[in-house]
């Protein structure tokens, strides 16, 4: 093969890859376990606005010419499984605003932003994710108590997922597992949280919450 014919053969085979590297098209697939907790004494109401159910993350850049991960589904089963393990009751409510009789409080969770790292990118040997979460805490009357922040983080070596598409699957595995965590473990230690359970929950019976 003449050497002309070749270098075209194989410069349009590294424009291909090149291509290929700034595509992504990710359906997350991941189980999250539900961390033990203690369940608070409360029966919650969750509110799941447009953002939350609808939010998929897509970037169209130089570098990332057609990215879009979706992880509607992960991020749903997180939060129907962690929820539960966090409160005596759980009941899905139409508004934050909703005064629904026997709730106590009213939880609305949003998606506030979403970032994700290749290996090449941060010149490292991990895929990394970043999801931060807005979740604001209303009480019975529909008045907001608070509006937490929460930011999981997930990471995955190199050595075990060559692709993209698996590393960054299991990175943001990593970073809601993070979340539901954070979720379970530092729900009530929340200022303005803490000084709504000590008005609204036995102390007696429950004085670490107070």
């Amino acid at each position: 093969m003449p050497r002309k014919t070749m270098n075209l053969l194989l410069l349009g085979f590294l424009v291909f890859i090149a291509g290929c590297s700034k595509t992504l098209n990710l359906q997350v697939d991941s189980e999250v376990p539900t961390p033990l907790a203690s369940r608070l004494p409360l029966s919650l109401g969750v509110y799941y606005n447009d953002n939350f159910l609808n939010y998929v993350f897509t970037e169209k850049s130089e570098v990332r010419k057609d990215w879009t991960i979706d992880n509607r589904t992960s991020r749903m089963t997180l939060f129907n499984d962690i929820l539960p393990s966090m409160f005596s009751s759980v009941n899905k409510v139409d508004s934050p605003n909703s005064q629904s009789t026997g709730i106590d409080i009213v939880l609305e969770p949003e998606v506030l932003d979403m970032q994700v790292a290749l290996p090449e990118e941060t010149h490292s040997d991990m895929f990394e994710a970043w999801i931060k979460y807005g979740i604001k805490i209303y009480n019975s009357s529909g008045n907001m108590i608070t509006e937490w922040q929460i930011t999981g983080y997930g990471k995955t070596h190199t050595a075990l997922f060559k692709n993209k598409e698996n590393g960054l699957n299991t990175a943001i595995s990593m970073a809601l597992r993070d979340l539901g965590a954070k979720m379970v473990l530092d729900f009530s230690k929340v200022p303005e949280i803490k000084t709504w359970l000590s008005s609204n929950i036995d102390c007696t019976q429950y004085p670490d919450l107070c």
